[in-house]
């Protein structure tokens, strides 16, 4: 991931023996610098807010995960949980607004995509995809969702205003995929 003013590029390795978080001027410069980690767990970068003072990360261990995390990327960087719970929840993506977080869980025997608000994650929950569903992806106007849903890529209308509502859900695209990455880093406009 890049920060969005573009002079940094976030991204995880396991360097250290154990996934970790790390950072890197985008120009090749300089070095390679730690930006977190987690005691006895592995964490992976997912998202990162539009001013570029939140990150959203995967965090998984031995014993279980993966569960969804926030890392401020200023002042203290310690990570704090947002979602753990018994379940595997992951691939967080914040909405552009920052008021949203869309994210995969499997919850319902299955992984499908949920949205829940931000800060308050515990506030609220909307249940995306029915059959399966991965990878969210905001519109940069946060008025749709998009998702990968077996062999199809969807989106959904998304209203936030006055309250949150789902709308109307369409297979944008259908195919054979090989690659597991579904949307990530991948820019829509629809």
């Amino acid at each position: 991931w890049t920060k969005p003013d573009g002079k940094r590029i976030i991204f995880g390795s396991d360097r250290e023996k154990r996934w970790f978080i790390f950072w890197k001027a985008a120009d090749g410069t300089g070095k390679v610098e730690q930006v977190a980690s987690v005691p006895d767990t592995g964490i992976w970068p997912y998202s990162i807010s539009n001013d570029g003072k939140t990150l959203f990360f995967e965090q998984w261990s031995s014993s279980g995960g993966p569960n969804i995390g926030m890392l401020a990327m200023e002042g203290d960087r310690t990570p704090k949980l947002l979602l753990q719970e018994e379940y595997a929840e992951s691939q967080p993506q914040i909405s552009p607004s920052g008021r949203w977080l869309a994210y995969s869980s499997n919850e319902s025997g299955q992984n499908n995509v949920f949205i829940r608000p931000l800060p308050d994650v515990d506030s609220g929950r909307w249940q995306v995809s029915t059959s399966g569903g991965a990878y969210p992806l905001w519109s940069p106007d946060e008025r749709e969702l998009f998702y990968r849903s077996g062999d199809s890529y969807m989106a959904v209308e998304v209203e936030t205003e006055p309250a949150f509502k789902l709308g109307k859900t369409a297979v944008l695209f259908k195919g054979t995929y090989t690659s597991g990455s579904g949307l990530v880093g991948m820019e829509l406009t629809h």
